[in-house]
């Protein structure tokens, strides 16, 4: 039994990443019905839903991966993900707050709790959690990106300009966003 749900995991993590995410879904639901306790089975189905912009059934999918494993950081990641899409920014930081806190060196956690900082308008703390992103990885160019647009909210053009020239430096594709 434990082999089919392996190859209903794995056909279903193949379909969501080739945006057959409603095929996927079928099969994340098969390899549920098969163990309905494998966090991973609800958390790609949350992917596989987030795809077609079903996030109020996304969020369902990844509750259910918490409550099976609450010291999943990835699932509440996912979940501040999804609660960010829904303009749910707080409840989104509050979920990232709990990715990192299971997993403090998870730096694209921190980028994600930094850009719901900035939808709320909280430069400051969005800058702080950037570079918290940055002191974990340096070379995360979102970090290095978002903290000069929000840089560039407060009109700090020098600061700004030196991080848009970092995030460049690492990810030259950022290059046409940065202009």
């Amino acid at each position: 039994m434990l082999g089919h749900l392996h190859i209903f995991l794995t056909g279903s993590n193949n379909l969501s990443n080739l945006n057959k995410s409603d095929e996927a879904i079928t099969a994340y639901d098969k390899a549920i019905e098969i163990n309905p306790h494998n966090p991973n089975a609800w958390k790609g189905k949350e992917v596989a839903l987030a795809n077609f912009n079903k996030y109020g059934d996304g969020i369902k999918a990844v509750n259910k991966a918490i409550e099976i494993n609450t010291r999943d950081s990835e699932a509440w990641f996912q979940k501040g993900n999804t609660l960010k899409k829904l303009n749910k920014f707080d409840e989104a930081i509050t979920a990232y707050d709990k990715a990192i806190a299971l997993n403090p060196q998870n730096s694209d956690a921190w980028v994600n709790k930094g850009n719901a900082l900035d939808d709320l308008n909280e430069y400051d703390e969005a800058i702080k959690a950037y570079d918290k992103a940055i002191e974990i990885n340096p070379h995360n160019s979102a970090a290095w990106y978002n903290k000069a647009v929000t840089l560039d909210n407060l009109n700090k053009s020098d600061e700004a300009t030196k991080a848009y020239e970092k995030a460049i430096e690492i990810n030259p594709q950022l290059r046409s966003l940065a202009q």
